[in-house]
This record gives structure tokens, C-alpha cells and sequence, in this order.
């Protein structure tokens, strides 16, 4: 039986290279990133996958760090402020998929099995 991960969009607003520079930021682990979720997230934990959608592709996954509910704040990357939810944090090294696979964005998120 295949285990479960959090799969995420990027926005298609949001350039992939530009992207880049947030998964360089916190792949040494001290950092997190944030992503807002309408609802916390019951079938995966700290420790698992978290899978991101960019432009039609899975383009590989990252460690869920936490999932927490946690007040406004200003990301230190982009500047943009973020109002007060709840976030999937994610930090460590981002692991690309070769080939990519595809998928269509969506918004919130959506439970998909690992992909290896």
C-alpha cells in the first residue's frame, strides 16, 4: 500500500525560477516556507511529502516541517504579507521529479500517493 502525501500548486503567477530562490533559501533546513491551506490537513504529519504543482507538472516534493494555525506575517524572501491561518511549513533540501508528471493545478490540496 502506497503512502500518502500533501500535493500543492504554485501559482502560475509565481515564475519558477523566481520559486527557485525560496527552495534554495530554506533547503539547509533553517528556514521554513508557508503555504496557506483552507483546513489542517488530517492524513499526513511532520515527516511527509509534500508534492508542488507548477504549470501543469508535479515538479518534486519537500519535507513537511509542521502544520500549524499561526498569526500574520511578512515573507523574509518576497516581502509579501500573509494573513493569519493555517500553513503548511516545509524546509530541507526540495527533490525534483525526472521525469515530471503531470497534473493540473487546483486550489488547496489534495492527498496523492508517493511517488518514487
Amino acid at each position: 500500500m502506497a503512502k500518502k502525501a500533501l500535493c500543492i500548486t504554485i501559482p502560475k503567477t509565481v515564475s519558477w525560477e523566481t520559486y527557485k530562490q525560496e527552495l534554495a533559501k530554506v533547503a539547509d533546513g533553517n528556514y521554513v516556507m508557508n503555504y496557506k491551506v483552507p483546513t489542517f490537513p488530517k492524513e499526513v504529519k511532520p515527516g511527509d511529502r509534500c508534492y508542488l504543482v507548477h504549470n501543469g507538472f508535479i515538479k518534486g516534493w519537500m519535507t513537511i516541517f509542521d502544520i500549524v494555525d499561526r498569526d500574520a506575517f511578512k515573507c523574509t524572501t518576497t516581502g509579501r504579507n500573509w494573513a493569519g491561518g493555517i500553513y503548511v511549513q516545509r524546509t530541507g533540501k526540495f527533490h525534483p521529479l525526472n521525469p515530471e508528471v503531470p497534473m493540473k493545478g487546483f486550489m488547496g490540496y489534495h492527498y496523492i500517493d508517493e511517488i518514487d
